[in-house]
């Protein structure tokens, strides 16, 4: 609802700054939640979640720090002036309204992910929802690279173009894979003990397909994070599965470590295309990236420049990378320098309060009893990836994936729900044996 009311307030503004599509994706998120909660099954499964108080405090304040640079507090406006007229804090009102909107996304879909890991009666079809729509934007994402349409290519030579997908950026997609990977995985070992028969075979067969189609899509990315922590995914899960087999799952991990490194570099005499393995030309260009933010951080160190104004923070001080599109913004690509750059020091500690909390509500998928918790660490191995991705990217700055992220953690804490108690029914006493028996003779005769 405080996503809405803050839409309503751009629309308002008349600002051109606020994308009619991100503006749409959390209206929608914002209105499907609000009819979910209508239904008396869906509260009775949020009624069985656990506690979320400290992910709630930390998206208080976080929205207390975006609403706080909306004021013109004098000291906090340093800088030259000459280039933004505003007087608040955030040097572009719209933005910061933009990225206050984008958040009501990502929360609308993290209840979303609670309530429906909650309830155990329709989990599963939620699941095959969730495939359905990842299959059609693996679909998409085809469609796009068999026709040629990527915005960019790996070589500006031009050569063969990576899989990009529909958010402009191949890394950025890759890790969306990544997790669509992680959770497909998960749901072949964990649901897959939970069924029989024929619906045994569904889950098998969906689960195969999906992951199949995520690793061919991480492998066209040519994301060299993405395979490098697909692999660890593989490697984590397999010391779930097979807790009396540590040590040869540990060989086996490092030797298919060695033989993606080897096989990498051995790619171009094997003909294939793939990026060079070239690490220190990854690092040097991620340090020229976040150069911006520490400059941006020091200028303002402790409320930043404003929510979602990164791109035009820097414009005095250099030139932007790359035009901003609707759903996605010109990052340092780092989240640790996007949010002290656009929040300062009190924004960083209510962003980390608030991940605290996420983390702390999606590890009580861990303590289920009654099913499988491999489902559950999938869950947290796919979006500890989305995380770790961010630092070296900018994933979490596209609502989709963040919105799908939140739904994961949101999911993984809804597995621990508390499970529903069956009312115990009273023996029924002698003159209620009587009276039944009289009714029955009544209704025979």
């Amino acid at each position: 609802m405080i996503a809405l009311g803050v839409l309503f307030g751009a629309i308002y503004r008349h600002g051109a700054e606020v994308p009619l599509d991100t503006a749409a994706f959390a209206a929608i998120s914002s209105c499907l939640l609000v009819l979910a909660l209508i239904d008396k099954k869906n509260q009775a499964a949020l009624a069985k979640v656990p506690n979320p108080k400290w992910a709630l405090i930390g998206l208080v304040l976080v929205w207390l720090v975006m609403a706080a640079q909306l004021l013109p507090i004098p000291f906090l406006t340093g800088g030259n002036k000459s280039w933004f007229p505003v007087q608040s804090v955030t040097v572009d009102v719209d933005l910061t309204l933009r990225a206050m909107v984008s958040m009501g996304s990502a929360v609308a879909f993290f209840v979303f992910g609670a309530i429906f890991g909650a309830d155990r009666e329709r989990r599963e079809i939620v699941l095959w929802l969730l495939g359905v729509l990842t299959f059609s934007v693996i679909m998409y994402a085809f469609m796009l690279h068999s026709s040629g349409l990527s915005a960019r290519s790996f070589q500006q030579s031009g050569g063969e173009t990576v899989m990009e997908g529909p958010f402009l950026n191949a890394n950025t997609f890759a890790i969306l894979m990544v997790m669509v990977f992680s959770v497909c995985l998960g749901t072949f070992v964990a649901e897959d003990r939970r069924h029989k028969g024929k619906q045994r075979l569904w889950v098998r067969v969906g689960a195969v397909v999906l992951a199949a189609a995520a690793a061919v899509c991480i492998f066209l990315t040519m994301s060299r994070a993405a395979w490098i922590l697909s692999l660890g995914i593989i490697f984590g899960l397999a010391l779930i599965v097979r807790p009396g087999a540590h040590l040869r799952t540990s060989i086996f991990g490092v030797a298919a470590l060695l033989v993606l490194f080897i096989g990498w570099n051995a790619s171009e005499q094997l003909g294939l295309s793939t990026r060079p393995l070239d690490l220190a030309q990854g690092f040097d260009g991620r340090f020229a990236d976040w150069e911006p933010g520490l400059d941006l951080t020091r200028m303002r160190p402790i409320l930043g420049w404003g929510a979602g104004t990164f791109a035009r923070a820097m414009e005095p001080f250099r030139d932007a990378p790359q035009i901003a599109s609707s759903m996605i913004v010109i990052t340092p690509q780092n989240s640790i320098l996007l949010i002290t750059s656009e929040t300062g020091l009190i924004g960083m500690v209510a962003w980390g309060i608030l991940l605290t909390g996420i983390v702390l509500f999606a590890v009580n998928g861990l303590k289920v009893r009654s099913s499988s918790p491999v489902l559950a660490v999938s869950l947290l191995l796919g979006a500890s990836a989305a995380i770790v991705q961010s630092l070296v990217d900018f994933p979490m700055s596209i609502p989709a994936i963040a919105a799908f992220w939140a739904f994961l953690l949101g999911y993984c804490g809804g597995l621990g729900g508390k499970a529903r108690r069956k009312k115990r029914r009273n023996r029924p006493d002698a003159s209620s044996n009587q009276s039944g028996r009289f009714s029955r003779q009544r209704i025979s005769a």
